[in-house]
């Protein structure tokens, strides 16, 4: 193995892949990884795959402009297997969020490690439990399988790229919007039928204060409908890892 410049420049390019889908990807991207970590791991995942990927990398070019626009498309391609991933959790945690609202917990915040920003009880807990799912299901060996197999489906470029991401995106969002609404049709059905509850006392006995005691029996129910349901996130995290894994391929397989 020479160390020339093509094979330093091809490594580079590998490289700056990586790093870009650690940048996006979900667990290796979260803010409480420290960038030295995050460019540690990219590097080692890069001198890894360079074996398997070099006879997919093109040559180097020979102007500074191609050697941006390879750059960019190195990031981009890396930046999709990763941000492709990320929305799936993003996903389950909207579940979460709608759980929060019909149990009345919306308005308690906890702050996510995952990107430093405030989130609701149940939506953090949906995430963080996705989050183990997707790596007791090897979700981080789909994740670095779909990168190796980038190198060899994208060489893309143009704005016939730009427009297949708009419409994969749209298309794993409706989906992923679906599939947080099964989440929470469990918690959704308990509080409909206490409101409806709520509703019938308030009218047989005016003087009773429905707010003050349908509140914990909301939370309380909503929670015993939590646990019954734990076992369709398994399901969800991999059925949203599986319509990732085909958005990114038909986006990756974009010609110009």
């Amino acid at each position: 193995m020479k160390f020339d410049p093509a094979f330093l420049f091809a490594l580079f390019a590998v490289f700056i892949r990586t790093s870009a889908m650690f940048f996006a990807a979900p667990v290796f991207g979260s803010s409480s990884v420290p960038v030295r970590v995050r460019i540690l791991f990219a590097a080692l995942l890069a001198l890894a795959l360079f074996p398997v990927v070099k006879q997919h990398l093109p040559p180097p070019p020979s102007d500074l402009y191609g050697v941006l626009l390879l750059v960019a498309n190195e990031a981009l391609a890396g930046f999709i297997v990763g941000l492709f991933l990320s929305l799936v959790m993003l996903g389950i945690m909207m579940g979460g969020s709608i759980m929060d609202i019909q149990v009345g917990l919306s308005m308690s915040h906890v702050v996510n490690p995952a990107n430093g920003q405030a989130s609701t009880l149940l939506s953090q807990f949906k995430y963080l439990l996705a989050l183990i799912v997707f790596l007791c299901a090897n979700g981080h060996h789909v994740l670095i399988i779909a990168l190796a197999g980038s190198f060899r489906l994208m060489p893309v470029s143009g704005m016939g790229v730009l427009e297949a991401i708009k419409d994969q995106q749209v298309y794993l969002l409706a989906h992923l919007s679906l599939i947080a609404l099964q989440i929470a049709v469990p918690i959704l059905a308990v509080t409909i039928l206490v409101d409806a509850a709520l509703g019938l006392m308030n009218r047989a006995v005016p003087q009773m204060q429905t707010f003050i005691v349908g509140l914990p029996a909301k939370v309380m129910m909503g929670l015993v409908a939590l646990s019954v349901g734990l076992p369709a996130i398994t399901t969800a995290v991999l059925n949203g890892v599986e319509r990732a894994t085909e958005s990114m391929e038909r986006v990756l397989t974009v010609r110009r």
